[in-house]
């Protein structure tokens, strides 16, 4: 039973069997493209002057490379509390700005009496858009637990969530990042995280980017490894939003279509023989197979998945039979 406790500006949130979750009001999936994405490395904690020094001269580094999107470490400038917007959020949104690209900036907040372990939203014109509060701390960290929970931002790129380090452990904060259809789900933590990581993108579809020890995830579950490394540390790729994995179910001579219609345009670069998955890739600049997919009537794997849920769920409440 999903009892309503509070709304936000962005998003509504709910507690669902004493787990926090978030949902927005429309969850229609985004078309997505490209995205050039860097996760910096840097390490947790430090000097706070010197790991801002060191982050500006990686953020330097990501914008001569033309990054959509980068993101720091969890608490990656030291345990200090400090507000937001504050010192090291103004000092972020200028290298932002200058390269007119978004960052994720975890810092430690201080908000009247509270303190909490907080993701910052900056965007590409170095405006504070958003942030993301901790919402399972671990032991010994001395901060608030966060009430808000998952949450969803829209960018110009696509639809991106921020869970933070020891948030890998419940899954579901990951279902939720599913549930609100994200295309990227950013990682900011203290250590690498490892298989569950790989395991979520697989079962969730989106890619995930940790920033503990880099290893960028594809939608597949797989580790990328079309990853540049331009100092240690540091970890480009660029991040094809529009592939799509598709069910056979219901979709098999729907998909034999496109594919035949759009020869030299869209491509099976796999299939999935025992997930039954197809996944399909464009190679043609300005075709998109999400907008195929409409044309052709064709449910992706998590429309299908979400769908599948909600109806299934509906007939369960009346106690008929599908």
């Amino acid at each position: 039973m999903f009892v309503k406790f509070s709304i936000l500006s962005t998003v509504t949130v709910f507690l669902v069997n004493s787990s926090i979750f978030a949902t927005t009001e429309d969850s229609q999936p985004s078309t997505g493209k490209k995205v050039k994405v860097a996760a910096i490395c840097i390490g947790t904690g430090g000097d706070r002057d010197e790991k801002v020094k060191q982050a500006v001269d990686y953020l330097n580094t990501a914008g001569q490379n033309k990054v959509d999107i980068a993101c720091l470490p969890e608490e990656f400038a030291g345990f200090d509390a400090e507000p937001i917007p504050g010192p090291t959020t103004d000092t972020i949104a200028k290298l932002a700005r200058q390269y007119n690209m978004y960052v994720i900036c975890p810092i430690r907040e201080q908000t009247c009496d509270k303190q909490y372990n907080t993701a910052v939203l900056i965007d590409r014109r170095g405006e504070i858009v958003g942030s993301y509060r901790k919402v399972f701390v671990y032991w010994g960290e001395g901060l608030t637990p966060s009430k808000d929970g998952v949450k969803i931002f829209n960018t110009d790129f696509g639809k991106i969530s921020i869970l933070t380090c020891f948030d890998l452990n419940f899954a579901e904060l990951w279902y939720e990042a599913d549930a609100l259809d994200a295309d990227i789900v950013f990682w900011p933590s203290a250590y690498g995280g490892g298989m569950p990581l790989n395991a979520y993108a697989m079962l969730y579809h989106y890619y995930i980017v940790p920033v503990g020890w880099g290893n960028i995830i594809d939608i597949t579950g797989e580790n990328m490894n079309n990853v540049i490394k331009p100092r240690d540390g540091m970890f480009i790729t660029t991040l094809d939003l529009d592939r799509t994995l598709i069910h056979t179910n219901f979709n098999t001579e729907k998909v034999a279509k496109l594919l035949e219609e759009h020869k030299g345009e869209v491509v099976q670069e796999h299939y999935y023989n025992m997930e039954s998955w197809y996944l399909l890739k464009s190679v043609k600049s300005g075709v998109s197979v999400r907008e195929l997919c409409k044309k052709y009537k064709i449910e992706t794997l998590r429309q299908y998945q979400h769908r599948s849920r909600r109806q299934i769920n509906e007939v369960r409440k009346t106690g008929g039979t599908i």
